[in-house]
């Protein structure tokens, strides 16, 4: 099982990298059967370009081709938004905008899960779970898992050792932690389970693409 995680942040060295980080350390390498990898947006900022001016085609070209294979790849994805101004960085919109049939040529996100993951610097982060599961289904096909997790003094959090196995979970640190681990245990179930029917329901999608 292949489980992309994203951080979708276009900072270099931002805190959504290292969550990601603190997620591949301390949990996605511990799950056996299981493989992942992160897609940083930061990579890549001729992404900004799609759906844009196309100041250099060639560069968004190659950009594209590499992030749709990730994403075709994949069997479950994790997405880190980091909360700026209560919204969500361009770089993710225009990632979801390419992940609809018409941009990626199918749809390589379609009826897999996803576990959303919001990011605040203070006491924020609850308005890129909002936007993400109000809108970002539609044209993507991806399927949102009732869990979520919401990161909030982000510097603090990451700050901490992972003690989840003998910790109180009174502490609010480690109740954070023992919810990334519960969604991304449930991430790895549902993505087992949508397998054998994924490419049925991906064939329906494309009747109506654009969910209306």
């Amino acid at each position: 099982m292949n489980i992309l995680v994203i951080s979708s942040s276009q900072r270099d060295c931002s805190k959504s990298l290292a969550v990601a980080q603190y997620l591949k350390n301390n949990i996605l390498d511990e799950m056996t059967g299981s493989c992942s990898s992160i897609l940083n947006l930061a990579d890549y900022p001729f992404l900004l370009d799609h759906y844009g001016t196309f100041r250099n085609e060639g560069e968004l070209t190659k950009e594209k081709d590499f992030v749709l294979a990730q994403m075709y790849a994949c069997d479950a994805v994790i997405i880190i938004a980091p909360e700026w101004g209560g919204m969500i960085p361009p770089a993710l919109i225009n990632l979801l905008l390419l992940s609809a049939n018409g941009s990626a040529n199918g749809l390589p996100l379609g009826h897999k899960p996803a576990f959303a993951i919001g990011i605040s610097a203070s006491g924020g982060g609850s308005y890129p779970i909002s936007l993400l599961k109000g809108y970002s289904g539609k044209n993507s096909h991806l399927v949102w898992l009732p869990l979520h997790a919401i990161i909030q003094n982000v510097d603090d959090f990451l700050a901490e050792d992972f003690l989840l196995k003998s910790a109180d979970l009174a502490n609010r640190f480690t109740q954070v932690q023992s919810r990334l681990e519960v969604g991304i245990k449930s991430l790895a179930i549902y993505a087992k389970q949508l397998a054998p029917i994924r490419e049925e329901l991906v064939a329906l999608s494309k009747v109506h693409p654009f969910g209306q």
